[in-house]
């Protein structure tokens, strides 16, 4: 992606202390959705671990709507269950691009509870798309196009390159803009229940 792209989108905000996490996660507590992606070490480590939780909230108060992209670090982190209690709040709809992976390790390690979810790749696929990856839905819809060079980096080092940040970030900031356009046309197509049916059982 070019560097004007990337000042467009702007740097996303490090979490990296328990003080940071605290205030973030009352910021959140009003918020509509929170878009939600994970990175771990699976091919480093015998014990794999989430090293990175990222998360993009609709900020209508920017000039695109959906710029309030957020990383966490649960590497320096001792304390995520703040976190925890926002995602089972009901009342926020949880955004993930194939959700089964990354939900499974965020309950393994931390034991969170995920109550309102939507999958864009649940979504997608439900809808009959030929390419469902993110990428690829990204690409079609948006006309973006993702950088995947770290997609198998071992994201448990430190310090991360802004380069990795910048990967990590692109993972959720456009997830809720997709969210809606899928939403409406799951409406449009009658597929809307369907998919629901499917993310419910994600969480079940």
């Amino acid at each position: 992606m070019s560097s004007d792209f990337r000042q467009t989108i702007g740097k996303p905000t490090i979490i990296r202390t328990q003080e940071m996490l605290h205030k973030v996660v009352a910021e959140f507590e009003n918020v509509p959705l929170i878009a939600i992606d994970t990175e771990s070490n699976s091919l480093y480590a015998y014990h794999e671990r989430v090293c990175l939780i990222q998360v993009t909230v609709p900020t209508p108060s920017l000039q695109n709507g959906y710029s309030g992209d957020y990383i966490i670090d649960p590497l320096t982190i001792e304390d995520l269950s703040p976190l925890g209690t926002l995602l089972a709040n009901p009342d926020i709809e949880l955004v993930f691009h194939a959700a089964e992976y990354d939900i499974m390790c965020l309950k393994r390690d931390y034991g969170f509870i995920f109550t309102n979810l939507f999958d864009t790749y649940i979504a997608a696929r439900t809808l009959g798309y030929k390419r469902v990856g993110l990428g690829s839905i990204l690409e079609d819809r948006f006309d973006v196009q993702l950088d995947k060079r770290f997609q198998q980096a071992d994201w448990s080092k430190r310090p991360l390159s802004s380069d990795q940040l910048f990967y990590a970030q692109m993972d959720t900031h456009f997830l809720p803009a997709l969210r809606d356009v899928l939403f409406d046309e799951l409406v449009e197509s009658g597929y809307l229940e369907e998919a629901l049916e499917y993310c419910e059982q994600m969480v079940d």
